[in-house]
């Protein structure tokens, strides 16, 4: 009765724990996350967090003299001098910036020359009674010069790209690399003295289809009126309405909301590559009803100034620990985020994500990272083969238990294989099929597959010698046909191939010789027993000695 007991009680354990094993996969799959948790952010979420240490602010004043059609200057000789505000974007981490070209154009109608003319054209209007604002100034643009402080130069330009946060911006001088006006594709490309600059990938056009989901992100100044100041960009969402032409330019239209002061800040699909330069809007037009240009032509500007668009190391360390912490792994995030900051102490986001993800482990607690799955497997077949493992070891275990203890109390031990009567115990590589019970269980070994070296091993504890046999027939083995679905592995170390499957060897017994080419096997059985007092020989079924009486030993 206590065996039975101890027999169900670790049927009942081993259950338990292979359940156990081969429910991992599924619970760290199918765990749904926790609502205000990171686990639970969107793809806009993700999107706009792994892009943000990439914007960048600028600010830009231009300096420039307006002469009229006889040479005469304006505002009495004097210069006139404006500021601006766009965004732009880091490209590469050697300090290429990306933005609008029409925020850095000093050269054509299409960029800031046309501020200084409408300055000019507000004095006259101004100084004349009559005349309207809109007359003056298309007549200044046809016959006004706009010039630098030397004779015809371009107007002065001194821009700053600023990254970083109100905390602990940086502003650094940047120099005009190449640009495209308004017409010919509006993008322009700057270059400021760093070897850190964050930066984003460009997409290509054939990543854009109508109705790609976007965010448009940048620096609206129409917010700054009405709000503190701050460096933090908007985000819009919409997506691709269209795509057009601007002559011969293609653009694409976007229902992303875009206003003043965001112009040059990248549109982004929701993998952060960036699809478009936010370029412009109807005049009219006060709906999200907005335009791009497309990264294919900042792509060439790039290639024509020879700059790769490219991560650097520090923007992939932070997407790296992005990936953790909204994968729940809190304390690999905050690790990732450490070894950035020492690199780069400065860093906004890397600090500020290290503070959110304290508070999340702090709230939720952090989630293990499951094991690499070996190559070519999926981490849910990985842990179901290893809960069928576990079964496969744990039923085994139990299996000799079971044999071990039916043989002391006098009873038969089930053939190897699990007790199902269909399912061969031979195959390719078996000996021969004997029953268990004819061998002491420690004389039992795997055996090994080709070409594998065992280790030695100590000599099994000497057993009362059995009681010769009969002479047993070898069965006619057949191999065995996977069943539909089931997952072909390598071998394992102890595991030999049976037809289209590997299984675990069975045991072969010490004294038995074997020739891999044979069909039988020589076994080498000890004489039979004598009486331990009188010496007479004891018949197989003899349960005591029948000259002394002495029990069998």
């Amino acid at each position: 009765m206590a065996l039975r007991t101890l027999s169900r009680a670790a049927t009942v354990g081993a259950v338990a724990v292979a359940a156990a094993l081969i429910g991992v996969a599924p619970a760290m799959a199918q765990t749904s996350a926790p609502p205000g948790s990171p686990q639970a952010a969107t793809a806009t979420e993700k999107t706009a967090a792994a892009v943000r240490p990439a914007i960048t602010y600028l600010t830009s004043t231009f300096t420039g003299y307006v002469a009229d059609e006889t040479g005469t200057f304006f505002n009495n000789g004097a210069p006139y001098q404006l500021a601006t505000t766009c965004t732009g974007f880091g490209v590469n981490p050697n300090g290429y910036v990306a933005t609008a070209g029409h925020c850095v154009d000093t050269t054509t109608a299409q960029g800031i020359k046309s501020e200084f003319v409408l300055a000019a054209a507000q004095q006259v209007v101004a100084a004349i009674p009559g005349v309207d604002l809109a007359t003056a100034y298309q007549y200044g643009m046809a016959n006004w010069t706009v010039e630098g402080a030397t004779k015809g130069s371009p107007i002065d330009a001194q821009i700053s790209v600023i990254t970083g946060s109100t905390t602990n911006a940086d502003a650094l001088p940047a120099r005009v690399v190449d640009y495209r006006p308004l017409d010919q594709g509006d993008v322009a490309l700057l270059k400021v003295e760093t070897t850190d600059l964050p930066s984003v990938e460009l997409a290509t056009d054939a990543d854009v289809q109508i109705g790609t989901p976007v965010l448009s992100i940048g620096y609206p100044a129409s917010a700054d009126a009405v709000t503190d100041a701050s460096l933090e960009p908007s985000n819009k969402d919409g997506q691709v309405s269209s795509k057009k032409t601007l002559g011969t330019v293609p653009v694409y239209e976007t229902s992303a909301a875009l206003s003043g002061g965001m112009s040059g800040g990248p549109t982004v699909g929701l993998d952060g590559r960036v699809i478009g330069v936010n370029s412009f809007k109807p005049a009219s037009e006060s709906q999200a009803f907005n335009f791009i240009a497309p990264s294919n032509g900042l792509s060439e500007l790039l290639s024509r100034n020879g700059v790769r668009n490219e991560l650097g190391p520090e923007d992939k360390s932070f997407r790296a620990a992005l990936d953790a912490y909204y994968g729940g792994h809190f304390n690999d995030a905050i690790a990732g985020l450490d070894k950035l900051l020492q690199v780069h102490p400065n860093h906004a986001q890397a600090t500020q994500f290290k503070t959110l993800a304290a508070k999340a482990r702090d709230k939720f607690g952090d989630t293990p990272v499951a094991p690499p799955a070996a190559e070519g497997m999926s981490p849910i077949l990985m842990w179901s083969l290893i809960g069928g493992g576990a079964v496969v070891v744990i039923g085994g275990a139990l299996t000799m238990v079971l044999v071990s203890r039916k043989r002391r109390s006098g009873g038969s031990a089930p053939a190897f294989g699990g007790g199902n009567p269909d399912l061969p115990v031979g195959g390719p590589g078996y000996p021969q099929q004997y029953p268990m019970q004819q061998y002491p269980m420690q004389q039992y070994r795997p055996a090994p597959p080709q070409g594998y070296l065992p280790a030695p091993m100590q000599p099994a504890p000497a057993q009362p010698a059995p009681v010769q046999p009969a002479p047993v027939q070898p069965a006619p083995v057949q191999p065995v046909s996977p069943p539909v679905g089931f997952p072909v592995v390598a071998p394992q170390q102890g595991w030999q191939q049976d037809g289209a499957l590997y299984r675990p060897a069975p045991p072969a017994p010490a004294e038995a010789t074997f020739d891999p080419g044979a069909t039988t096997v020589v076994v080498d059985n000890p004489a039979p027993a004598g009486c331990a007092t009188c010496g007479t020989t004891l018949a197989a079924d003899a349960a005591a000695c029948t000259t002394c009486g002495r029990p069998r030993g």
